[in-house]
Protein backbone atom coordinates (compact mmCIF):
# COMPACT_ATOMS: atom_id res chain seq x y z
CA UNK A 1 0.00 0.00 0.00
CA UNK A 2 1.40 3.91 -1.04
CA UNK A 3 1.61 5.74 1.94
CA UNK A 4 -0.16 8.47 0.48
CA UNK A 5 -3.46 5.60 0.20
CA UNK A 6 -5.88 6.44 2.74
CA UNK A 7 -6.52 3.04 5.33
CA UNK A 8 -9.01 0.78 4.98
CA UNK A 9 -11.95 0.65 6.72
CA UNK A 10 -11.25 -3.17 7.07
CA UNK A 11 -14.58 -4.73 6.00
CA UNK A 12 -13.68 -8.58 4.70
CA UNK A 13 -16.43 -8.57 2.66
CA UNK A 14 -17.29 -11.83 4.77
CA UNK A 15 -20.76 -10.32 5.86
CA UNK A 16 -18.88 -8.08 8.43
CA UNK A 17 -19.52 -5.02 5.56
CA UNK A 18 -23.89 -5.34 6.61
CA UNK A 19 -23.15 -4.95 10.50
CA UNK A 20 -21.24 -2.01 9.64
CA UNK A 21 -23.74 -0.59 7.52
CA UNK A 22 -26.17 -1.53 9.95
CA UNK A 23 -24.02 0.15 12.68
CA UNK A 24 -24.18 3.36 10.68
CA UNK A 25 -27.70 2.99 10.38
CA UNK A 26 -28.76 2.73 14.08
CA UNK A 27 -26.04 4.90 14.60
CA UNK A 28 -28.16 7.49 13.02
CA UNK A 29 -31.61 6.89 13.28
CA UNK A 30 -31.66 5.96 9.52
CA UNK A 31 -32.62 3.31 6.80
CA UNK A 32 -30.16 3.46 3.73
CA UNK A 33 -31.68 3.25 -0.07
CA UNK A 34 -30.49 0.07 -1.00
CA UNK A 35 -30.12 1.12 -4.61
CA UNK A 36 -27.07 3.09 -3.67
CA UNK A 37 -25.82 -0.26 -1.97
CA UNK A 38 -23.76 -1.33 -5.78
CA UNK A 39 -21.95 2.21 -5.34
CA UNK A 40 -20.21 1.68 -2.00
CA UNK A 41 -16.69 1.26 -3.01
CA UNK A 42 -15.10 4.01 -0.28
CA UNK A 43 -16.57 5.25 2.92
CA UNK A 44 -17.35 8.76 1.16
CA UNK A 45 -19.50 6.98 -1.13
CA UNK A 46 -21.28 5.41 2.29
CA UNK A 47 -21.81 8.58 3.85
CA UNK A 48 -22.81 10.00 0.66
CA UNK A 49 -26.07 7.76 1.11
CA UNK A 50 -26.07 8.60 4.74
CA UNK A 51 -26.68 12.16 3.97
CA UNK A 52 -29.45 11.77 1.37
CA UNK A 53 -31.16 9.92 4.17
CA UNK A 54 -30.81 12.47 7.37
CA UNK A 55 -32.81 15.51 7.68
CA UNK A 56 -31.42 18.34 6.86
CA UNK A 57 -31.09 19.93 10.46
CA UNK A 58 -28.94 16.63 11.29
CA UNK A 59 -26.48 17.04 8.50
CA UNK A 60 -25.26 21.00 9.98
CA UNK A 61 -23.05 19.50 13.07
CA UNK A 62 -19.69 19.33 13.04
CA UNK A 63 -19.60 16.01 14.41
CA UNK A 64 -21.52 13.85 11.48
CA UNK A 65 -18.44 12.67 9.97
CA UNK A 66 -16.77 11.27 13.64
CA UNK A 67 -19.91 9.96 14.65
CA UNK A 68 -20.43 7.87 11.17
CA UNK A 69 -16.78 7.10 11.03
CA UNK A 70 -16.75 5.11 14.70
CA UNK A 71 -19.78 3.55 13.76
CA UNK A 72 -18.63 2.35 9.99
CA UNK A 73 -15.32 1.14 12.17
CA UNK A 74 -16.88 -0.08 14.99
CA UNK A 75 -17.28 -3.96 13.66
CA UNK A 76 -13.62 -3.86 12.00
CA UNK A 77 -11.76 -1.75 15.23
CA UNK A 78 -10.11 0.46 12.66
CA UNK A 79 -9.16 3.74 14.12
CA UNK A 80 -11.66 6.03 13.50
CA UNK A 81 -9.47 9.04 12.74
CA UNK A 82 -7.60 7.98 10.17
CA UNK A 83 -11.56 6.49 8.22
CA UNK A 84 -12.03 9.69 5.32
CA UNK A 85 -13.93 9.47 2.39
CA UNK A 86 -11.48 7.82 -0.03
CA UNK A 87 -10.86 5.16 2.32
CA UNK A 88 -12.18 1.88 0.47
CA UNK A 89 -14.84 0.30 2.44
CA UNK A 90 -12.70 -3.32 1.98
CA UNK A 91 -9.63 -4.32 3.62
CA UNK A 92 -6.34 -4.20 1.03
CA UNK A 93 -5.22 -7.47 2.32
CA UNK A 94 -8.40 -9.45 0.74
CA UNK A 95 -7.73 -12.26 2.80
CA UNK A 96 -11.06 -14.07 2.05
CA UNK A 97 -11.00 -13.30 -1.51
CA UNK A 98 -7.58 -14.77 -1.65
CA UNK A 99 -8.91 -17.72 0.43
CA UNK A 100 -12.15 -18.41 -1.63
CA UNK A 101 -9.93 -18.56 -4.56
CA UNK A 102 -7.59 -21.14 -3.08
CA UNK A 103 -10.46 -22.69 -2.13
CA UNK A 104 -11.96 -23.09 -5.79
CA UNK A 105 -8.63 -24.02 -7.03
CA UNK A 106 -8.86 -26.95 -4.28
CA UNK A 107 -12.05 -27.71 -5.20
CA UNK A 108 -11.22 -27.66 -9.49
CA UNK A 109 -8.11 -30.33 -8.85
CA UNK A 110 -10.62 -31.97 -6.57
CA UNK A 111 -13.37 -32.47 -9.25
CA UNK A 112 -10.49 -33.31 -12.67
CA UNK A 113 -8.81 -35.47 -10.43
CA UNK A 114 -12.27 -37.38 -9.78
CA UNK A 115 -13.24 -37.14 -13.23
CA UNK A 116 -9.84 -38.93 -14.42
CA UNK A 117 -10.31 -41.29 -12.17
CA UNK A 118 -13.80 -42.56 -13.17
CA UNK A 119 -12.29 -41.98 -16.51
CA UNK A 120 -9.68 -44.38 -15.79
CA UNK A 121 -11.96 -46.63 -14.35
CA UNK A 122 -14.38 -47.06 -17.03
CA UNK A 123 -11.78 -47.65 -19.32
CA UNK A 124 -10.54 -50.58 -17.66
Amino acid sequence: MNEDSPKSVGLGGDGDEIVAISDVERAFGVKFDDADAPGWVTAGDLFASLQKALPEEDLSGRDVWQKFAIALSGETGANPDDIEPASPLLSESRFWARLADASAVVWIVSALGLAITIAIAALS
